[in-house]
């Protein structure tokens, strides 16, 4: 069981207390006095614990991916330079052209409730963050009470007191900036959420684009499979009357039903498709689809894009909401390790009391009943058994962890986008290829129709060139589709469908600690607005050569291990493991050591 010791100095040292009305200023001079005198020795007791160095130096994100070069991989349409930017630098409304479409995006924005649930997890962040703003307003609480005692069980004259106080509570001055930076997480937690909303906006208007689109084309599927099994009908009725009449065995008869019937198998696949595709999309837009807004089949264009510009890497820093959410957590880890570096300091608190008393009600409001108290208490952390190092240990590692995933999420986008580019590259050749193969079995229809009807072939040319003919236009119906739905995704991956013209509400602090109500510059609209920028500004991201070159430059950190016992577990004569001391050495430009002595067991 670990032991912690805090030397504690309270109210009932320092405070003073009075009766009656009597001068108070010598004895306020002489309680700040004390106080003066309590800090300095709380400050002494504070450097039996290594208190770490603030780390000044900037957080960089190092990616490894080429942030200010251009994407590779690109069709006829899509482009990437600096010159242009990136789609998503437009608003929805401006990159789609298909009213029918925005309809759905505006009704699925308005009903969805994933959408909903994203909204209000951001008026949840926002009142977590007034809460801990209100950390730094006392607070007072209000108490009266009627107590009767005596003295024993034989004593017949019991007496009873009134009482009615007015006290304040335990108040922390913020001299080490540990409200402020709780303060400073709970924003960049809200931030963080406006992000996740903002992620949520996005691929919610891009599903319901994609499920637009494979309704559509579910659609055209559909008109597809049932002309062909118009035609497949006539072409049965033929072979049917040819037999008839002793032309043509039965063969071509029974090979025209059986096409007939994988045309009429393809009709209720596409049926099947179309409902699910109504389903996918009445679902995302939370409620029934209205007829006016049902796509129309295979839809040529959902865009008036004519150019995709997919702007440089270095645009997703800006537009990609899960990024800059990877980024606002990364600022938060940030201001923990302010918090846990903080906890070392001493804790210095107010609070004071003021109250009336007496033994009868009717006197309770007289002069002589009043009394009251105030003083400051401090808190000093002696020995906590190394849970202070502990926690500012965890803090530390939780922000390398946030900045790796930081790091990690740059890449995913990137990788994204380059997936899309990559799918884009070849489409428009593959669908001009589609459309030869189309307009090749086309001719060979025509030809094996006509050499069968003069009796030069067998039916089962006709029925070859048939299949073929149709799984071809199949086939550039799913191109078709793919080049719609290729648009779509690489907008998403961007990072376009978020507000763009409607600025995020920052909130900003409304109170103050009475440690900072004297800096009348904080308090400014300046100084509010310059603190709500800067928690919104983006986090450095470096090159790796850069990144060398920086770390490089860094002090050297060196870590020895001195051995002051030897273990033998099993008594064999062989050491089994050691105990000692680590010391940490950091080489700075000054040459100066700063050395934290650790008690580890390691493995020999």
């Amino acid at each position: 069981m670990s032991v912690q010791k805090i030397t504690t100095f309270n109210s009932a040292t320092v405070a003073f207390s009075a009766t009656n009305a009597q001068p108070t200023l010598s004895r306020l001079r002489k309680s700040s006095g004390r106080l003066l005198g309590l800090t300095a020795l709380a400050f002494s007791m504070a450097a039996c614990n290594t208190i770490p160095k603030a780390d000044t130096r900037p957080v960089l994100a190092v990616p490894n991916i080429p942030i200010e070069q251009t994407y590779g991989a690109f069709d006829k349409e899509t482009v990437s330079s600096a010159e242009q930017a990136s789609l998503a630098s437009q608003r929805w409304q401006n990159f789609y052209s298909d009213e029918r479409l925005k309809g759905l995006i505006a009704l699925g924005l308005q009903n969805n409730k994933d959408f909903e649930s994203a909204r209000l997890a951001i008026e949840k962040a926002r009142a977590q963050y007034q809460i801990t703003d209100i950390n730094d307003l006392p607070r007072i609480d209000g108490s009266g009470g009627y107590t009767r005692s005596a003295q024993n069980n034989r004593d017949r004259n019991s007496s009873g007191a009134y009482s009615v106080n007015l006290g304040l509570a335990n108040y922390e001055l913020d001299f080490w900036g540990k409200i402020a930076s709780l303060k400073d997480q709970a924003l960049q937690n809200f931030l963080s959420t406006t992000a996740a909303k903002d992620a949520t906006q996005i691929s919610l208007i891009s599903n319901i684009a994609q499920s637009y689109a494979n309704l559509s084309y579910s659609l055209a599927q559909l008109q597809l499979a049932e002309a062909t099994v118009e035609s497949r009908e006539k072409s049965l009725f033929i072979a049917d009357k040819r037999f008839e009449a002793g032309i043509d065995p039965k063969l071509p008869s029974l090979q025209s039903s059986a096409s007939l019937e994988s045309a009429k198998l393809a009709v209720l696949r596409a049926q099947s498709s179309i409902l699910k595709s109504r389903n996918a999309l009445q679902f995302l837009v939370g409620g029934p689809i209205p007829t006016n807004l049902i796509p129309t089949p295979a839809v040529s264009n959902i865009t008036s894009q004519q150019v995709f510009s997919a702007g440089l890497p270095s645009e997703l820093l800006r537009y990609r909401p899960d990024v800059l959410q990877a980024e606002y957590n990364l600022k938060a880890a940030g201001a923990n390790i302010e918090v846990a570096r903080a906890s070392y300091y001493p804790s210095i608190s107010l609070a004071s009391n003021v109250g009336l008393s007496s033994g009868s009600l009717n006197d309770l409001f007289k002069s002589g009943s009043v009394g009251w108290s105030f003083g400051p208490s401090i808190s000093v952390p002696i020995f906590d058994a190394g849970r202070l190092d502990a926690n500012y240990d965890v803090a530390q590692i939780e922000r390398k962890q946030t900045l790796a995933g930081y790091e990690r999420s740059i890449q995913t986008a990137f990788r994204e986008v380059s997936d899309v580019l990559a799918t884009r590259a070849t489409l428009g050749e593959q669908l001009e290829a589609q459309y030869r193969l189309q307009d090749n079995f086309e001719q060979t229809y025509q030809i094996a129709d006509a050499r069968f009807k003069a009796g030069i072939s067998n039916y089962l040319d006709v029925l070859d060139a048939q299949r073929s003919l149709f799984s071809t236009q199949q086939g550039i119906l799913d191109l078709e589709l793919q080049k719609i739905i290729s648009q779509i995704e690489l907008y998403q991956v961007l990072g376009g469908g978020a507000n763009l013209d409607v600025p995020t509400v920052i909130p900003v602090p409304q109170h103050r600690n009475l440690v900072q109500v004297v800096n009348a510059a904080a308090n400014s609209n300046k100084a509010k607005a310059t603190d709500a920028i800067d928690a919104a500004s983006s986090a450095r991201v470096v090159s790796a050569q850069e990144a060398l070159a920086i770390k490089q430059a860094e002090p050297i950190e060196k870590s020895t291990f001195k051995p002051t016992a030897v273990v033998d577990i099993n008594n064999d004569g062989k050491t089994d493991a050691a105990i000692g001391v680590i010391t940490e050495e950091t080489m700075l430009k000054e040459n100066s050591v700063e050395q934290v002595p650790v008690t580890q067991i390691i493995e020999p």
